[in-house]
């Protein structure tokens, strides 16, 4: 079996990358499209090492494979917000906000809003599936920079996914670095914490410099009164909201949590808004239309229309499509060596706490950007890094907050990973136009740097170990 030398892991993984984003941002070709053509290529390399073709087709559908709970749960979440539209719980939540969010400052109150939420459930796209795409449904209805509030929501999703005790991904980066959560969660919080202050900072400003304006209240009372029209409106709407909301407190599994929202949602259609059990699962389906309310959707204004119909399980499937697309990518590249090849060499030069803290935040974008899969770009700096961390007296705490803020929150940014097309998909705003308004899951990397060259903040540790841990922290 061949192997690739360092210049040419180099060379094919940064043509890989160059190649989709120059042919994403500047020649505007569909995503899916790229990711196939350097598929193809990267295939021919791998055979040409002596890989077989079948080897490739099983290394893709066990990637494929490892996603596959993470992708019912982004058909569930196509399926809920669908019925959530049928039963009202989504326009509800919608008028409430219009009625009480001041327009001056809907950014900065989207980011506190989705912060709570997304601590509380601890899942960064569950928090956006739901909360995001009321509050999104606010900013449409105020003439609001849609940009801002859908960089604002993804920001404040992924702060609760990093610092929730319930989150996965928190839980994950503990977990392989073999750490106590809370003491990781803590660590975590020293970039979190002032990349959320400056966040809200940023948003507060915005505020102030955008001003509330006539037309923006009137057409907030406008929309408020055209969902009015439509829906018969109840506190009961919001009973699907909450039973989320405990389901993930109780830390109960998310799909039969959503399925039962589902259940219910139906039930309150059928009784609020008279719209039938057969219908509402067609609605799950294929998503909500106006039509379903009333028989002249023709007269109901186009801004209403966009805003109410979407959802359905159907509308995930582009993001299936995607993500399929990136696992014919990510699972030759994998066979090649490449990111191996590249990271073991990082390891073997770098010995200062700058160098390894700026290396693992290298390799997790790196990762992130050439697999899409945020437990892949977790678990390879980790398992790559963590020696070297712990042989020049670093606590592997260190190695764990890394991750977490060039893996986690960086994934959104992109846009051909599963998390950047489903916050595009979901709020309806492009990845890269959301992207610069996201400070959150940027900033943390910023103060992560900061962090590395002033060594503020780097726990330090004796070299030896008692029963696995790290002791004598200094």
């Amino acid at each position: 079996m061949k192997q690739l030398g360092l210049p040419s892991s180099f060379l094919l993984l940064g043509a890989s990358l160059v190649f989709i984003i120059l042919g994403y941002t500047l020649l505007e070709i569909k995503l899916e499209a790229l990711l196939c053509i350097t598929a193809v290529f990267i295939s021919f390399v791998a055979m040409w090492l002596g890989h077989t073709f079948q080897e490739i087709i099983d290394e893709i559908v066990h990637k494929f494979a490892q996603a596959l709970p993470s992708l019912m749960i982004v058909m569930c979440v196509g399926g809920v917000i669908g019925v959530w539209m049928s039963s009202g719980t989504i326009p509800y939540l919608i008028t409430i906000g219009l009625k009480i969010i001041n327009p001056q400052y809907i950014v900065v109150i989207t980011f506190l809003v989705t912060s709570i939420v997304a601590t509380c459930t601890g899942t960064s796209w569950g928090a956006a599936g739901t909360i995001g795409v009321a509050l999104m449904g606010v900013a449409h209805g105020l003439d609001a920079n849609l940009a801002a509030v859908a960089g604002a929501v993804v920001g404040g999703a992924y702060f609760g996914d990093k610092i929730s005790p319930l989150s996965g991904s928190s839980n994950f980066a503990a977990i392989v670095n073999n750490l106590d959560l809370y003491e990781h969660i803590k660590h975590l919080c020293k970039t979190t914490i002032p990349a959320w202050l400056i966040s809200a900072a940023v948003y507060f400003v915005i505020g102030l410099n955008t001003g509330a304006t006539s037309g923006s209240i009137d057409s907030a009372q406008q929309t408020v009164n055209q969902i009015n029209q439509l829906y018969h409106t109840h506190w009961i709407l919001a009973v699907p909201i909450f039973i989320v909301l405990a389901g993930a407190l109780m830390k109960k599994p998310v799909i039969p949590v959503l399925l039962f929202a589902t259940a219910i949602s139906i039930a309150i259609s059928y009784f609020t808004q008279g719209i039938g059990i057969i219908e509402n699962l067609n609605i799950w389906v294929s998503g909500f239309s106006v039509s379903t309310l009333t028989a002249q959707p023709e007269a109901v204004p186009e801004t209403i229309r966009n805003l109410l119909e979407r959802g359905g399980v159907a509308s995930m499937m582009p993001l299936i499509l995607v993500i399929l697309c990136a696992f014919s990518f990510a699972g030759p590249l994998s066979l090649t060596q490449a990111l191996d090849t590249i990271i073991n060499y990082f390891t073997r030069i770098v010995k200062s706490a700058a160098g390894l803290i700026f290396s693992t935040i290298a390799a997790c974008v790196a990762l992130i950007a050439a697999t899409g899969n945020n437990n892949i770009a977790c678990l390879l700096p980790s398992e790559l890094f963590r020696k070297a961390f712990e042989n020049n007296g670093l606590h592997r705490k260190n190695i764990s907050r890394t991750v977490e803020d060039a893996a986690t929150v960086i994934e959104p940014l992109i846009p051909w990973t599963a998390a950047g097309v489903f916050m595009a998909a979901t709020l309806g705003v492009p990845t890269l136009d959301y992207a610069l308004w996201a400070v959150q899951c940027y900033a943390g990397l910023i103060i992560a740097g900061f962090y590395a060259i002033t060594g503020i903040c780097i726990a330090k540790t004796d070299a030896h170990e008692t029963n696995g841990e790290l002791v004598n922290e200094k």
